[in-house]
């Protein structure tokens, strides 16, 4: 570090000079006075003395100055050295600030982004309690043997902290002993086999000494060696899910009317007898009431519920040790007798049934009296299966009925030939509509008034190349059985409407067609789409076309179709009530219906004679009808008279073999022709 002070060098060389000065004035003098003793000596070595002083002088002021100079030059290089050190300096102390306030902003980066992230771990833990208290979860850890649980488990479970430790056993102690060894070996397999979780339902007792279902979900962590060093997972609280899946088990195991067990029921327990491959025999009694339909009609369902329950009473004040009751359908039931050892301890059984129904029941102060067929196969005799065992019991039920009902009759090989037969018209039946064996034949209706065709309704026929003509009694219901029906009846429509057309385009208007309708397909939920559909293509007017719906149909599932058919009629199309009389329609529910046409059932048509008292029910339905602003038709009028009576109580429309049977197309077009250029017209016969 350099020591220049100006100040003092100057001091020092004037201090210098003078001292020289001053000594030399007062050496120099007593010198010369020494030496000299004349003026001319004194006044020469006066003026060698005065040059001597000089040079003396300037000589010592050079070596002062210039020890000053060097003094300043190295001051000079040594301020350089220093300013330049400090220069050096300063770029370090910049750089270094720079780099500080870089720090600085990182620190103030990595502080705000910790204020986020504490504030992420808070929302985040906050959410996590939330949506573990909401699912009812509660979070468990488990390191070392040691299992740890939240807040939430203790809730759950009512116990403390200190009753867990306090417990010998720790929380396994809880859980309930049935179900331990499972949740052990479950959670075991999930680490040996390393899957990814654990899953397990067991019951845990509470503090209140209740259990309670608990559903276990875990994970294992495993460290890169392979090794468990950590168990994860969840508790949640099931109970209440546990007690809704028995609730809805016995709901779906149970009939709800009369609480007895059901077809599912039925069905599982004797797959499992059958199942188990012993040798023991089995028992089916297909019981199915007498005439219950007639008790639902004439009194009604709620009364034909109560009833059910009676009986349902009376049955299982009936049955054996060894059997089990099962209601299958509305009035039919199933016993399901187990390891029997003979055919008669089963009849004697049976009968035992059969007079349980001899009392009579008594319904809301009503005494009614009922009887039941029973019809039975047995395994492995008649079936080695529940559908082979229910269909041949059916089999032999339909046969009690068929002999007179009120008995007993075991199933036998013969009554199989009706099923054989319905399986041979299934199978060829499946093939019929691609193999183009079905036709249409029309039944002309004639309108009494006008004496001329107004209508047809069309009649489905099958001929098939193997069976020949095939009835449509036999064919029909395993049509709708199958659902076949549903295709077959939109051909039957569209070949119908195209029928329609065709007539119209050869000059013959204001036909309409009459097509009859199955529940089956009443049940499709395009059903009245299509229907629009087909008219349109075949481009006929709405109002031409009808549907003919029966009276049971409309009455038992009127609430399933209503809003269908009311689409239909907004659109124009035609509803007819077909078979009427043949049911139990009351004038209230028939005013509901949107029906435009009444067609009377053949079998009133059919008493219609001199003195017979239902010709004034006929009339009645006839009058019925026309205060309704319906149509009516009387269908299957067969005779002169029974034309004559329909007439004169101004029935509408009639349809039968008087008239004409169903004809083929080719048929119809010359009945129409003949209509046409005959003046002779059936009007001016019924004038004669």
């Amino acid at each position: 570090m350099f020591n220049f002070k100006p100040d003092r060098i100057t001091l020092k060389i004037t201090a210098i000079y003078l001292l020289i000065g001053i000594l030399w004035i007062l050496l120099s003098d007593k010198v010369l006075n020494f030496l000299a003793n004349d003026k001319e000596m004194v006044t020469i070595f006066s003026l060698i003395k005065g040059c001597m002083y000089v040079t003396i002088t300037g000589v010592i002021l050079y070596f002062l100055i210039n020890n000053s100079v060097n003094q300043l030059k190295e001051t000079e290089l040594e301020l350089k050295r220093s300013c330049k050190a400090f220069s050096d300096a300063n770029m370090q102390l910049e750089l270094t600030n720079r780099e500080l306030e870089d720090s600085r902003s990182e620190l103030e980066g990595q502080y705000n982004q910790t204020l986020i992230n504490q504030k992420k771990i808070q929302e985040s833990e906050a959410h996590y309690r939330l949506i573990s208290e909401a699912t009812n979860d509660a979070i468990w850890k488990e390191v070392n043997g040691v299992r740890s649980f939240s807040d939430r488990w203790y809730q759950i479970t009512g116990y403390s902290a200190a009753d867990l430790e306090a417990v010998e056993g720790g929380w396994e102690s809880f859980v309930h002993p049935d179900d331990l060894l499972a949740a052990k070996e479950k959670m075991l397999a999930h680490i040996r086999d390393k899957t990814p979780y654990y899953f397990c339902e067991y019951r845990m007792k509470r503090k209140d000494g209740k259990y309670m279902w608990i559903y276990a979900r875990g994970k294992a962590c495993f460290n890169e060696n392979g090794e468990l060093f950590q168990l994860a997972g969840s508790h949640t609280d099931i109970t209440e899910l546990k007690e809704y899946e028995h609730k809805l088990k016995y709901l779906a195991y149970h009939d709800q009317l009369t609480g007895l067990e059901n077809r599912f029921a039925l069905n599982e327990r004797l797959n499992y007898l059958i199942s188990q491959n012993s040798n023991e025999k089995y028992a089916l009694l297909y019981i199915d009431i007498d005439d219950f339909k007639y008790v639902n009609d004439s009194m009604g369902h709620k009364f034909g519920d109560m009833l059910l329950v009676k009986i349902c009473e009376r049955l299982l004040e009936s049955r054996l040790l060894n059997s089990t009751i099962y209601r299958i359908g509305g009035d039919e039931f199933i016993v399901l007798v187990e390891n029997y050892a003979k055919q008669e301890n089963i009849e004697r059984f049976a009968i035992s049934i059969l007079k349980s129904f001899k009392p009579r029941f008594q319904v809301n102060g009503i005494n009614i009296y009922t009887t039941a067929s029973i019809g039975v196969s047995t395994y492995p005799d008649h079936g080695n299966g529940i559908d082979e065992l229910l269909k041949n019991a059916d089999i032999a039920v339909y046969k009690a009925k068929e002999t007179g009902k009120n008995r007993i009759v075991f199933y036998n090989t013969p009554m199989n030939a009706e099923i054989i037969e319905r399986a041979i018209i299934e199978k060829h039946l499946r093939n019929a509509l691609d193999n183009k064996e079905f036709e249409l034949h029309y039944q002309p209706q004639l309108d009494i008034k006008s004496g001329k065709i107004s209508g047809f309704e069309a009649l489905l026929r099958w001929n098939n190349p193997e069976l020949g003509p095939v009835s449509p009694l036999k064919f029909i219901g395993i049509a709708e059985a199958t659902h076949m029906i549903v295709p077959i009846g939109e051909w039957v429509l569209r070949q119908s409407c195209k029928f329609l057309r065709d007539i119209e385009k050869m000059g013959f208007q204001g036909l309409s067609i009459a097509v009859n309708i199955s529940m089956i397909q009443l049940l499709n939920e395009d059903f009245a789409h299509m229907v629009i559909d087909i008219i349109e293509e075949a481009g006929l007017n709405p109002r031409q076309v009808e549907l003919e719906i029966t009276e049971s149909i409309l009455m038992e599932s009127y609430e399933v179709i209503a809003g269908k058919l009311k689409l239909l009629r907004a659109r124009g199309v035609k509803i007819a009530l077909d078979d009427f009389g043949k049911g139990y329609s009351s004038l209230n529910y028939l005013k509901s219906l949107p029906i435009t046409t009444l067609k009377i059932d053949k079998s009133f048509i059919d008493t219609i004679s001199n003195g017979n008292k239902d010709k004034s029910l006929t009339d009645l339905i006839v009058k019925i009808g026309r205060s309704m602003d319906l149509c009516v038709v009387a269908e299957g009028v067969e005779t002169q008279e029974q034309m004559d009576y329909l007439v004169k109580h101004k029935c509408h429309r009639i349809q039968g073999y008087l008239f004409s049977r169903p004809v083929q197309q080719s048929e119809i077009v010359r009945k129409l022709n003949e209509q046409y250029y005959n003046q002779n017209t059936f009007q001016e016969e019924l004038a004669l």
